[in-house]
C-alpha cells in the first residue's frame, strides 16, 4: 500500500484552467454585446443630431430666393441640442458645410464585466441634408 498517492492531479489542473478559460470567454461575449448595442445607440444619436441640424433651413433665403440653404449657427445648435439630449452621450460636435450637417457623437458605456477597463468610449459619425419634396421652387 503507497502512503503517497498523487492520482488525479492532473484532472484538477485541468478543471481549473477550462473553468477560468470559460470564464474570460462569457466576459468577452457579454462585453462585445453590450458594445455593439451601444455603439447602435450612439449611431442612432449621431443620425438624429444631424437630421434636427439638417432642420434649421434659413427662411429668408427661401422665400426671398427660393433655394434651400441652412442657417449654419442655428443648425449646429440644433445638432449640439439634440445630441445632448440623449442619455450617455459625453460630447457631441457638429460642422455645418453648406447644405450639410455632420455629427460626430461619443458616448460612455459601462462594461458589464470590465476586464481591463470599466468604461469604454464609443464614436459613432453621422451626416445628414435637408429634406424637402421633389423639385426646387415654387415654395
Amino acid at each position: 500500500m503507497k502512503g503517497n498517492s498523487q492520482h488525479g492531479q492532473t484532472l484538477v489542473v485541468f478543471t481549473i484552467v477550462c473553468a477560468f478559460t470559460l470564464l474570460a470567454t462569457m466576459a468577452l461575449v457579454g462585453n462585445s454585446q453590450v458594445l455593439f448595442v451601444n455603439a447602435d445607440r450612439a449611431d442612432a444619436a449621431a443620425l438624429l443630431s444631424a437630421q434636427a441640424g439638417a432642420s434649421a433651413i434659413d427662411l429668408q433665403t427661401l422665400y426671398t430666393k427660393n433655394t434651400v440653404a441652412l442657417e449654419p449657427g442655428e443648425a449646429r445648435a440644433r445638432c449640439e441640442q439634440a445630441g445632448a439630449a440623449q442619455p450617455l452621450v459625453l460630447s457631441t460636435k457638429c460642422s455645418v458645410d453648406g447644405n450639410t450637417v455632420t455629427a460626430v457623437v461619443v458616448q460612455r458605456v459601462q462594461m458589464p464585466l470590465p476586464l481591463w477597463a470599466g468604461f469604454e468610449t464609443v464614436t459613432a459619425t453621422r451626416s445628414a441634408r435637408p429634406a424637402y419634396g421633389g423639385v426646387t421652387g415654387g415654395f
